[in-house]
């Protein structure tokens, strides 16, 4: 007597997404924030003369470094479970790194940024304000290895897993804090054109870098080849990433040549800032519907709510608030001072 083979059937269901609009909008802006803090140190340090640039870079630095950990906390589905990693720190993971950096990356910046304006009111120079770039600089350099490790040593995700995703993280956020840092520059200089060519090679670097991930023979470059053949969505991320890449480069060779001209700056700020955005959505929302461990695609859908649209479009208009509230202050305690 024969008996029956046996069969197994598995039913998979799709997964939700684990990480929301939110953890990209922390991403665009803590990018933005690191990347400000170095250059501003760099500037402190070796361009003292350039003190106009570094304050506009402290600046827009301050101003995303608020914003970033907001929108961070939106993220945790239990934002009050943030204490836990101070009750049980587990330092062998990257996670509760992020608890430290965070917090002192932010209090380091605000008080650079106040040093910085009662050095410009009242002409006296803080010895203490030179350790404090450098603290700054160091929990930047912290929180670019936080945010870009916590997601590349995922080996559930092979596309993440890898030392390329830190590095296009980097460079696509250094080159739009440059562009941003144009638009409050003179239209015409020495300094515009430095900021230009600083934008080219950002944008050349960051097309190395993704050039070398796609070819390479790594887990994560394979996986991320395969994703490409298979998924159409995917290729057409790829396309409008190209594209808007090459306006980028156009916009910032032509900036770099002439100067910032009006015309050719505010288009190339909106396409960095496009760049940028898109290529974390691309690889944070989008590689999340890549399913893990079945034969199914795990579909997403942006809603309209505070997870979705909302979400976005409150994180933009929260950094844009505070910018006008950031300067409009600064403005008047400015008057208060000039006229006693």
């Amino acid at each position: 007597m024969v008996n029956p083979p046996l069969i197994s059937e598995i039913i998979a269901q799709p997964q939700a997404i684990a990480w929301l609009p939110w953890a990209v909008q922390y991403f665009f802006f803590i990018g933005i924030a690191a990347c400000g803090a170095l250059l501003a140190c760099w500037l402190h340090w070796r361009s003292p003369e350039n003190s106009r640039l570094e304050g506009i870079t402290l600046f827009l630095t301050l101003t995303c470094a608020i914003v970033a950990p907001l929108a961070l906390t939106a993220d945790l589905h239990q934002p009050a479970r943030v204490w836990h990693f101070y009750a049980w720190p587990t330092p062998w993971s990257w996670m509760p790194w992020g608890a430290v950096f965070l917090p002192l990356f932010t209090l380091f910046i605000g008080l650079w940024f106040v040093a910085f304006h009662l050095q410009r009111f009242t002409g006296r120079r803080f010895a203490l304000n030179r350790w404090i770039t450098v603290a700054t600089a160091l929990t930047a350099v912290g929180l670019l290895l936080y945010t870009g490790r916590e997601v590349s040593v995922v080996r559930a995700r092979p596309i993440w897993f890898g030392y390329t995703f830190p590095l296009v993280m980097f460079f696509s956020a250094l080159q739009t804090l440059l562009a941003l840092l144009m638009v409050d520059t003179p239209t015409t200089g020495r300094g515009s054109r430095m900021l230009g060519t600083g934008q080219v090679g950002g944008l050349v670097l960051l097309g190395i870098t993704c050039a070398v991930w796609l070819s390479g023979d790594t887990l994560s470059s394979s996986a991320f080849r395969q994703w490409l053949q298979l998924s159409g969505r995917a290729r057409g991320f790829a396309i409008i990433i190209l594209a808007v890449w090459l306006c980028c480069l156009t916009l910032a060779v032509y900036v770099s040549r002439k100067g910032t001209v009006r015309k050719a700056t505010i288009p190339g700020v909106v396409m960095a800032m496009g760049l940028c955005w898109l290529l974390r959505w691309t690889l944070l929302m989008e590689v999340q519907t890549v399913p893990k461990f079945n034969a199914l695609v795990n579909p997403y859908s942006l809603p309209f709510g505070s997870d979705g649209w909302l979400a976005i479009v409150g994180t933009f208009g929260l950094w844009l608030a505070l910018m006008i509230v950031v300067r409009e202050s600064m403005n008047w305690i400015a008057g208060r001072v000039q006229h006693g």
